[in-house]
């Protein structure tokens, strides 16, 4: 499912074909807001958060959330357009073309006019130099006072670029139970959480595969998917939650190495 790492990729394969060309030909399914044109140069592409961004002339910026399944690719002239109802964008230039695919949300907005999704959310943890310190600010500020920390880290608006997979992770590295209150921990854990999040944001960013154990340690994920399974820490069994039962998306956590407020870890 793509996160802000995923997006990332994203943008790399694409600017290579589109950054700086001319649009040659242009095809779009379910497009709200102006159209882009053939014959627009196109200025530049770039991923925000879990946003893509192709920016034309005229300061128009077509943006793409992928939601669960969407996706990106970049094809030369030579491979034909797939027929496939999952298409959503074509965009064509001398160097190749650009395809996108099952994306549920596809608009476009006037650059600096602070009416696009981008425009409203808080700093991207894939960045190198993400903001950390507005990141816990805005988690004081525009978090429900109920808000578990599960649903903060979703919450784009606070930061932008985590999903479902490094939701789980980064809170298990954190040592913190999904469903602890947000009032709960000081800044300083706070901060500790983002960073972990921004940490295996950006050592994601060029790997064709995600992975969050890091080198030299088995499998690529600590918790996520995993339920049932072995933790790698303390061999305790990964419980999980469905979407839908304490949060609106699905949670994996240890028991024993993130316990739950008022409980005592299992040594």
């Amino acid at each position: 499912m793509p996160e802000g790492d995923t997006l990332r990729r994203a943008a790399e394969i694409l600017t290579p074909v589109l950054e700086g060309q001319v649009v040659t030909d242009l095809w779009f399914k379910k497009l709200r807001g102006y159209r882009p044109r053939v014959g627009d140069r196109i200025a530049s592409v770039d991923a925000v958060g879990k946003y893509l961004l192709i920016e034309f002339d005229r300061r128009l910026v077509l943006h793409t959330h992928l939601g669960m399944a969407g996706s990106w690719r970049a094809t030369g002239l030579d491979t034909p357009v797939p027929k496939s109802p999952k298409l959503r964008i074509v965009i064509e230039t001398a160097l190749g073309r650009g395809l996108c695919f099952s994306a549920p949300d596809i608009s476009t907005h006037i650059s600096g006019s602070g009416t696009a999704p981008a425009d409203r959310i808080g700093p991207d943890l894939s960045d190198d130099d993400a903001d950390i310190d507005e990141a816990v600010q805005r988690s004081r500020t525009l978090a429900d006072g109920d808000a578990t920390v599960a649903e903060l880290l979703l919450n784009q608006r606070v930061a932008a670029g985590v999903g479902n997979v490094f939701k789980s992770e980064a809170l298990f590295v954190a040592g913190v139970h999904p469903f602890t209150k947000v009032e709960a921990l000081d800044d300083d854990s706070l901060g500790r959480l983002w960073t972990i999040a921004h940490q295996q944001l950006v050592a994601n960013r060029g790997r064709p595969y995600r992975s969050t154990t890091g080198a030299g340690n088995p499998g690529r994920t600590f918790v996520y998917g995993r339920h049932r399974l072995a933790c790698r820490r303390c061999d305790n069994a990964v419980v999980f939650s469905a979407a839908g039962e304490r949060t609106a998306r699905s949670t994996y956590w240890c028991p024993s190495c993130q316990p739950e407020p008022g409980a005592t870890a299992s040594p």
